[in-house]
């Protein structure tokens, strides 16, 4: 879908401290192979005294706002998009923020559309702001991939898991940036690359932890080969991104960068570059090598990198790709107006 009404008016972050790789390979929680498979310099990790995951999406959302010259009372809808556990069960995360973040103003909801859900969040925000009197809508996300549940340097292949959050508000009224377009396409029938053979259950059972996506998709591959699942996923990819890129009238390899999945450098390629024709070179795998896969916060933590680092300048269009078990693919087409002083 084209848009011309759609403004980016600011962007936040929140990443902690990262912790060199190689520390993983020397105390035998990682391996050199897998390393350099990924090219993974370090990855962000939490400190379990003050990086909550709600605690770390406040710290995004609350920058996002400020940087965004709105007032909390102009924003009229909070998506808080969210991969794992979100610091507690039985209650509602969203709220929190919606308290924290915007004093109460607006409604809020919990997206779970796992490593896609703050990318795809974006074409349930353009709606509401569409039909809506309020002109900002903020989107967060936080992840922690903490023990006992997660391994984070082995629980899948091809990538080590982060932690940390980010944020986006739109805004109908201004911002340093347009959003141009967005699309999005699924394949469900891939979600078993997630599930594999695992039984449901009442509630989680420790003995499952740390959870094995390696063995799950061992488990799905018996029942679809790889090159059935690599056809369906590259397909599935290429008519978002192709969409997303006539849509904002260009063709797909004109974009000045690619905001891509914090994945491992193989895994990246064959995953998102192969399929759609992009050199690593062109997009933010750089950033990620040092922080790591945060879920659903890789994306507009990325951008907020460009942005901060001043990477990217005015006329710039900028490829951003969210890709989500279950399978789900978004891709937005942002062009850069002015940087922002912040």
């Amino acid at each position: 879908m084209r848009y011309d009404d759609i403004y980016i008016a600011g962007l936040g972050a929140y990443f902690p401290k990262s912790v060199p790789v190689d520390e993983a390979i020397a105390s035998g929680r990682y391996d050199a192979a897998s390393r350099n498979a990924t090219a993974q310099q370090s990855v962000a990790i939490a400190d379990d005294e003050r990086d909550s995951q709600p605690e770390m999406a406040v710290r995004a959302g609350r920058s996002a706002l400020e940087r965004s010259a709105h007032g909390p009372h102009d924003v009229g809808l909070l998506l808080h998009a969210v991969a794992v556990y979100s610091g507690l069960d039985g209650w509602n995360c969203g709220s929190y923020l919606q308290h924290q973040i915007l004093d109460g103003s607006g409604i809020a909801f919990e997206i779970r559309q796992v490593s896609n859900g703050a990318v795809g969040a974006v074409e349930l925000a353009v709606p509401f702001l569409r039909s809506s009197d309020s002109p900002a809508a903020l989107i967060t996300s936080a992840e922690r991939f903490a023990e006992p549940a997660w391994d984070r340097w082995r629980a899948d292949s091809g990538l080590i898991f982060g932690d940390g959050a980010s944020a986006i508000l739109l805004s109908t009224e201004r911002g340093f940036a347009r959003l141009l377009s967005s699309a999005s396409e699924s394949a469900p029938e891939l979600e078993g690359l997630h599930r594999g053979n695992a039984p449901f259950r009442a509630s989680p059972d420790p003995s499952d932890y740390p959870l094995d996506l390696r063995s799950r998709a061992v488990d799905f591959i018996d029942e679809m080969d790889l090159d059935q699942i690599r056809e369906i996923s590259w397909a599935g990819l290429r008519r978002a991104a192709e969409r997303a890129a006539a849509d904002a009238g260009m063709a797909l390899d004109e974009a000045s960068v690619y905001v891509v999945p914090n994945f491992g450098a193989s895994l990246l390629r064959s995953q998102v570059l192969a399929p759609l024709g992009i050199p690593l070179e062109r997009t933010t795998h750089a950033w990620g090598a040092e922080i790591g896969h945060v879920g659903a916060s890789d994306q507009f933590g990325a951008l907020n990198h460009l942005v901060e680092e001043k990477r990217v300048g005015p006329g710039d269009r900028v490829m951003v790709i969210g890709v989500g078990g279950g399978f789900n693919w978004t891709c937005l087409v942002v062009e850069i107006s002015d940087l922002p002083s912040w």
